[in-house]
């Protein structure tokens, strides 16, 4: 919710602001940022799990022919977020099928972006550009998530069982649907001729 103290009600109205006053930069190190463009916070296409805090779309994969950008809502600052978005405007400008080879880092670099061109971060060139843009727009209104539930359905785990044999000692850890349907399990060991148990209890494994 907008508060007197943000300029933009919504973090898409931020970063748009962002991007449009962003363009002068891109078109000073030659890499004109493309008209349809859009950005977004969310989770990238590889869920919440994936360390990837950013995500390019490109223009061909849009109904609407708009490059798609979505910034992972987990990060923390404004700062981090603006430079994360400037790596993806990047590939944007330079184009996806390009990967961060030296179109990419002829371009990122120019900009100000250091370090691994796959997770580039802020240098102090960045900031010197950046910065009067953060001055202008004002805080996002945002805030980052943090572990804790949703209304996504929880991923179900794979418990795995110790069983046991208790003549030869033997021991092993299987999914409880390989136990469920047999009486009991053999021993796999050669020669030996017990059943194996669970580790939780002292009885064959069911």
């Amino acid at each position: 919710m907008a508060t007197s103290n943000y300029q933009y009600e919504t973090r898409e109205a931020w970063l748009n602001a962002f991007v449009t006053l962003a363009r002068p930069h891109f078109d000073r190190v030659g890499a004109p940022l493309p008209e349809k463009l859009r950005v977004s916070v969310g989770f990238t296409s590889h869920g919440v799990r994936s360390n990837a805090v950013g995500e390019c779309w490109q223009d061909s994969a849009s109904a609407d022919g708009h490059f798609e950008i979505f910034l992972k809502p987990t990060t923390e600052t404004d700062a981090r977020i603006a430079d994360i978005l400037t790596h993806q405007l990047c590939r944007a400008a330079v184009g996806i099928d390009v990967g961060h080879g030296p179109a990419f880092r002829k371009i990122a670099t120019a900009l100000g972006l250091k370090g691994k061109m796959t997770s580039t971060t802020a240098s102090s060139v960045w900031y010197e550009w950046a910065l009067p843009i953060l001055d202008i727009i004002g805080p996002m209104p945002y805030a980052a998530l943090m572990d804790g539930k949703s209304t996504a359905k929880p991923k179900q785990r794979t418990n795995l069982l110790k069983v046991y044999c208790p003549s030869c000692g033997f021991t092993a850890r299987i999914t409880r649907k390989h136990i469920i349907p047999h009486t009991h399990l053999n021993c796999p060991v050669p020669d030996c001729v017990s059943v194996l148990h669970t580790d939780n209890d002292n009885t064959e494994a069911e």
